[in-house]
């Protein structure tokens, strides 16, 4: 087994604004776990809803790209509330303190970094680089990032949704000021790789087994049926009045026209990668789940259900996490993500939940000090801070 060796010319760093100059079959390289939304499928989609243009900088070394990292220009206003720092700032203020926070709004303009998605933010690296030469081009990268934010007047540079687990980024952004605030949690349910369903009831105890086992026996009762398809413009008129339910459901203001648009990029840029699971009771259609398979992993986006036609099936377990466990089987998935929310949900089937932190650089120094303040103070409220690398155990 060869050791790890880093290049030695230091890393130079390209920006481009448009992702045909960036060379993206290069990228989804680069990209280990969870690193989806910053691939080139959903690079492809963010750039065609994004106003203005996204950045893309390539880190390169001795004529090859070791690292990558997409940023996406927010303004006030921006429809991406989940990836503004001001939205994101704001609740963790509310959280600490039971009070908002209108000074959030002066981080807007920002960029925001990692990929346009409320979870799992990454920046890509060769994986043959050793951890000196992962800090060199993860620390040119942010810096190019942080230029470039400077140049354009933005107020601020986010790396909003990073995985505890990643040790160099957050070493990174540590290291360069940035306030590192409490995140959301995020979930992903290993698949078995040996004996099927059964090996994944296995994992719970008797109780839960038990409990899950009634599940599945009153969904088997009902009969519903399942399809795996490509997403269509067809079937997205069929699909938007089943999410607009789930909005109204829980109270959220939902736009029919926004909610089409949205799908139609996402059919028309992310090619194979988008599908979609739908659930039928007695013919009629009574669910969806939109994922993405990428690199033997799969990611799912949303979901919505017509509930006068679900009555009292289960099917949200049924389809979100069953069905999409059988379809992870069959092909060979490693892990199916769920992002974050939903956290009872989501343990209670037998998802890993992994800690996510929110890093916020201000351009202004009055800014970042009120940001520094409140990084500590939700540390002290939360208890000891972990420090960067340390492995989620819960």
């Amino acid at each position: 087994m060869t050791a790890p060796t880093g290049p030695t010319a230091a890393p130079a760093v390209t920006v481009a604004r448009a992702l045909d100059e960036a060379r993206t079959e290069q990228w989804d390289d680069l990209l280990g776990p969870r690193g989806f939304y910053a691939a080139s499928p959903w690079l492809r989609h963010a750039q065609a809803t994004a106003d203005p243009a996204p950045y893309y900088f390539t880190a390169s070394q001795d004529g090859r790209p070791v690292g990558v990292l997409p940023g996406y220009p927010l303004h006030p206003g921006t429809p991406y509330v989940f990836c503004s720092p001001s939205r994101v700032v704001d609740t963790v203020h509310h959280e600490t303190t039971g009070q908002g926070a209108p000074w959030a709004a002066e981080l807007l303009p920002a960029l925001a970094c990692g990929g346009r998605n409320p979870s799992h933010t990454k920046a890509g690296l060769a994986g043959d680089l050793g951890p000196d030469a992962q800090h060199e081009v993860l620390a040119a990268l942010v810096e190019a990032a942080e230029e470039e934010a400077r140049q354009a007047g933005l107020e601020a540079v986010s790396f909003l949704y990073v995985d505890e687990d990643d040790a160099p980024l957050r070493t990174v952004l540590q290291g360069r000021g940035y306030a590192a605030l409490p995140g959301q949690t995020a979930y992903s349910l290993a698949v078995p790789e040996q004996g099927g369903f059964d090996s994944y009831l296995a994992r719970f105890d008797r109780r839960h087994r038990g409990k899950l086992n009634r599940e599945l026996r009153s969904l088997d009762e009902a009969g519903p049926s399942y399809r795996t398809q490509p997403l269509t413009e067809q079937l997205i008129e069929e699909l938007a009045p089943l999410e607009l339910a789930l909005y109204a459901k829980y109270g959220t203001p939902a736009d029919a026209t926004a909610f089409k648009a949205v799908l139609s990029s996402v059919a028309a840029n992310t090619a194979s990668a988008a599908r979609v699971t739908t659930a039928h009771v007695e013919g009629r259609l009574a669910g969806f789940a939109l994922t993405f398979t990428h690199r033997g992993e799969l990611y799912a986006r949303q979901a919505g259900f017509d509930y006068a036609v679900q009555g009292k099936i289960p099917l949200y377990f049924g389809l979100v996490y069953y069905e999409l466990l059988r379809l992870a089987l069959r092909e060979g998935i490693s892990h199916i993500h769920y992002s974050t929310g939903s956290d009872r949900a989501k343990l209670s089937r037998g998802c890993t939940p992994r800690r996510q932190i929110a890093y916020v650089k201000a351009r202004r120094p009055g800014l970042q000090d009120r940001l520094a303040r409140l990084a500590e103070r939700a540390a002290h409220q939360a208890g000891a801070t972990r420090p960067a690398g340390h492995r989620n155990e819960e």
